[in-house]
């Protein structure tokens, strides 16, 4: 082993002794690991190399010029380490910034800096490199907890790689064929290998690897565990900071407003991303260590399948810290799909989904979701929102964790009226197995319900727990649930086999994060007064004015139902807006719109 390759271990090795871990010994040991999500250290603060409005790249920022290749320029002239500031300004795209290095796109806040990009096809930005695999059998080393493995060959491997450690599917836990069908893209092989780490090889010594985290579970000789090399080159330490971006228009391809692929330790901070497209308004896959953090993610060009998520962790994404989000009027929330584990989703508020029947929809989607085979061994903390749902459409999930959650069982249709269908707090469906559910609320005051379906469910009434839809006892008798209270029992139900009933303060911190400021932390459970108390990303949302929320909700509204050919809803749509709030910001673009027509 060579002197750096020894200083970066050792490095990784007092990185891991300085951070104290939380206390997560109120979970049996084979539903828990050692949380660490996101960057070590927190996410690196660079300094502006080059503004964007200046020589030699003269953006214009007038939201006329076409500003594409000026920041493209910038971007590619940008030294790793450094960031490109695009200041106060509305800038027009008309394809995709790409970025290939570590370096930091950066506004001046949301609320200046715009990015509005009008294009039909590409992601709005784009941190990715394609997959280039190489993959051999790992012979030694697959223990759970272990971080040394040896393999047959690794010839082809170097230190810093990005490694997927994967096996093929235990059928005792994996079920690639859900209801919606066989889901072939949850891992390698056509799905054969959807359970899977990813880890960076920190040094080699011959065919011996020395990994920069434990391995969260045992990759078993007998199921053929391997080790791949994701790709032969891996983005690091990149960002997008402080701006807002938007896409005007509906998407000729499966595209993503912020898309990271094969990345370790990026990140997606203070962002404002409005109407995404496909997938996640930022798409994480195959991410080591990302963070998103402290956005605004909100509207979409659609709300069908595939489209119109907030956040999507997929393809064995690995420590993951999505924290401190807000979003809104979309399909879902925070998404895990086929992500590996150590994902943490902590401290977001959620409110209004819509499915593919948007606008004239009453069936309430999840805000919280696990969506294809097979995510394992993530943490949902500290959420507040209307529904969760581990589903079955694609397949299987096990071993996940739901920890102080407030769940408030509500969600609204377009005119503002409650929703009536699939009303519930936590649904488990079908091979969602050995999950654990500590310290939730679920429901609210004064609302009527069923505590628990007993078979399939026709979610027609609030239903606080639906379990194993659409039939798999399995699914409640392992599931673990203690410390949780709801309003339809209106009492907080333990697990009799559990003598402890103090909950720990979090499953992933230590102490209370500094972006809860003055608010009470934890701020949820059935042990803290009241039982729901305010989080920071609900706050921030409920300081943008409600009339200017709903207008500009009336606003995207006509413009989808233009983009469907639906001309006469669209002028109703318009014309509500200037009838409601005739003096809002979006009031000149629904005129507009309306002379336009005439």
């Amino acid at each position: 082993m060579s002197n750096a390759q020894t200083m970066l271990v050792c490095g990784m090795a007092l990185l891991a002794c300085a951070a104290h871990a939380a206390d997560t010994s109120i979970l049996p040991e084979d539903r828990r690991m050692d949380w660490r999500p996101g960057i070590p250290g927190g996410i690196p603060a660079y300094p502006v190399f080059a503004n964007v409005k200046a020589a030699p790249y003269n953006a214009k920022g007038d939201g006329q010029a076409d500003d594409t290749a000026a920041i493209q320029k910038a971007l590619h002239d940008c030294p790793e380490g450094q960031a490109v500031l695009v200041p106060a300004g509305i800038y027009r795209l008309t394809t995709q910034l790409d970025i290939a290095k570590g370096v930091v796109l950066r506004g001046e806040g949301p609320e200046k800096t715009r990015l509005v990009n009008e294009s039909l096809t590409k992601h709005g930005i784009s941190i990715c490199n394609y997959d280039n695999p190489v993959s051999t059998r790992i012979v030694k080393g697959g223990a759970k907890g272990s971080t040394s493995i040896s393999v047959e060959d690794a010839s082809r491997m170097k230190a810093g790689d990005l490694l997927l450690i994967d096996q093929l599917n235990d059928p005792d836990l994996v079920e690639l064929q859900g209801q919606g069908g066989l889901c072939k893209w949850a891992g390698r092989e056509d799905g054969k290998r959807a359970m899977g780490q990813l880890v960076q090889l920190a040094a080699k010594d011959g065919n011996n690897l020395t990994l920069n985290r434990p391995l969260a579970i045992e990759f078993k000789a007998a199921l053929a565990a391997e080790a791949t090399r994701s790709t032969d080159k891996v983005i690091a330490k990149a960002g997008v900071e402080d701006l807002y971006f938007e896409f005007t228009k509906k998407h000729t391809d499966d595209t993503s407003s912020i898309k990271i692929w094969n990345a370790v330790h990026c990140w997606v901070k203070n962002v404002e991303s409005s109407r995404g497209w496909s997938y996640g308004h930022v798409t994480l896959k195959k991410c080591l260590g990302c963070e998103v953090r402290d956005s605004y993610f909100h509207h979409a060009h659609f709300y069908g399948s595939g489209h119109g998520y907030a956040v999507l962790v997929t393809a064995q994404s690995t420590d993951t810290l999505v924290e401190n989000n807000v979003c809104y009027h979309l399909n879902t929330g925070p998404q895990v799909s086929s992500s590996g584990p150590g994902n943490v989703i902590a401290y977001n508020y959620s409110f209004r989904t819509f499915g593919r029947d948007y606008p004239e929809t009453n069936w309430a989607h999840s805000d919280l979701c696990q969506h294809a085979a097979h995510p394992f061994l993530n943490l949902f903390e500290g959420n507040q929102v209307g529904t969760v749902c581990f589903d079955f459409y694609w397949g299987s999930s096990s071993h996940n964790t739901l920890f102080r959650n407030a769940v408030d069982m509500r969600n609204s249709r377009i005119d503002g009226a409650p929703m009536t269908q699939n009303l519930v707090g936590f649904r488990l469906d079908k091979r969602s197995r050995y999950n654990s559910a500590l310290g939730n609320v679920l429901g609210h005051e004064g609302m009527q319900g069923q505590y628990q379906n007993a078979g399939a469910a026709n979610f027609g009434a609030p239903l606080v727990w639906a379990l194993g839809h659409p039939g798999d006892p399995d699914v409640a008798k392992t599931l673990l649930r203690h410390g949780n209270f709801d309003y339809v029992t209106k009492q907080v139900q333990w697990d009799p086999r559990i003598s402890e009933r103090k909950l720990p303060d979090s499953l992933y911190l230590s102490a209370k994060p500094a972006f809860f400021g003055q608010h009470a932390w934890p701020p949820i459970g059935p042990d803290r007064a009241p039982m729901v108390g305010d989080l920071p990303a609900r706050e921030r949302f409920l300081k943008v004015p409600a009339a200017e929320r709903e207008a500009q909700d009336l606003l995207y509204l006509g413009e989808y139902q233009a983009a469907a050919g639906k001309k006469a809803e669209a002028s109703a749509a318009f014309q509500a807006l200037l009838a409601k709030y005739p003096s809002s910001l979006f009031a000149a673009a629904a005129k507009a719109h309306l002379e336009k027509k005439e």
